[in-house]
């Protein structure tokens, strides 16, 4: 069945409104009527059967028939930073990442950043990475849609006090520590930060600087990859490591 977004506080006595843009898409797009069965999530974690009955111009009338709470969400909680990179590259980021099961999303701009957007771009750009986040989730059956931040520089994603058990900086300059070595020493983890840097990486002065506010630097492997790659590589292992893939 079809999956459609409604906040919790739209879903009341057994009956959900879709409005915005869900509605535009179950009526516009799939052409749905009243009578075909959808199924809802909200942004508590639960899933609600049911039944379309009527149309407005503005509000689409869903009847729930049950509610369930999936357990599909990881139980590592991932925040990812990713520099933004040239061209559609962080819609690509964002689409994976919310696949791979990651929490939260933090654009940011460092030294080495090719991107460079006024905020009116930076404005359309977010709306359209919160787009495609609820695409993929959709897509993908999750029942929460990732936090997409506002972007920020890597001084203030760095300075900034992360509630997270582990902070890793993924950095081609780093010459010994992987994440294998890391799972020697935390065999459990509950939360983790990746920090994912731009097309031409991190200076030598960025890392000291992210060691220095308590980041690990890790290399992921012998070759140097695009930073798309870069980050659906490091959400992957990190997944394996601790989290549910494997």
């Amino acid at each position: 069945m079809a999956r459609f977004f409604v906040p919790g506080k739209n879903l009341r006595d057994k009956k959900g409104t879709v409005s915005g843009q869900e509605l535009e898409h179950m009526r516009k797009v799939l052409r749905m009527r009243p009578g075909d069965r959808v199924l809802l999530f909200d942004d508590e974690g639960w899933e609600h059967e049911g039944i379309i009955r009527s149309y407005t111009e503005e509000l689409g009338e869903v009847e729930i028939l049950s509610s369930f709470q999936p357990r599909r969400e990881s139980s590592l909680d991932i925040t990812l930073a990713q520099a933004l990179g040239k061209g559609e590259k962080m819609d690509l980021v964002v689409e994976k990442a919310t696949e791979l099961g990651v929490r939260t999303i933090v654009p940011f701009v460092s030294s080495r950043t090719v991107p460079k957007l006024d905020r009116e771009r930076m404005v359309r750009r977010q709306a359209r990475w919160k787009k495609i986040a609820l695409s993929a989730t959709k897509q993908c059956g999750r029942t929460r849609i990732p936090e997409l931040l506002d972007v920020s520089d890597l001084a203030e994603l760095l300075r900034r006090p992360w509630p997270c058990q582990l902070k890793l900086l993924f950095w081609e300059g780093e010459s010994r520590q992987g994440l294998a070595q890391i799972r020697q020493e935390k065999s459990r983890l509950d939360s983790v930060l990746l920090v994912v840097g731009p097309e031409g990486g991190f200076s030598a002065e960025e890392a000291s600087e992210a060691i220095r506010h308590g980041f690990q630097s890790v290399r992921l492997g012998e070759r140097i990859l695009r930073t798309e790659t870069a980050a659906l590589a490091a959400l992957s292992i990190v997944q394996f490591l601790w989290g549910d893939i494997g």
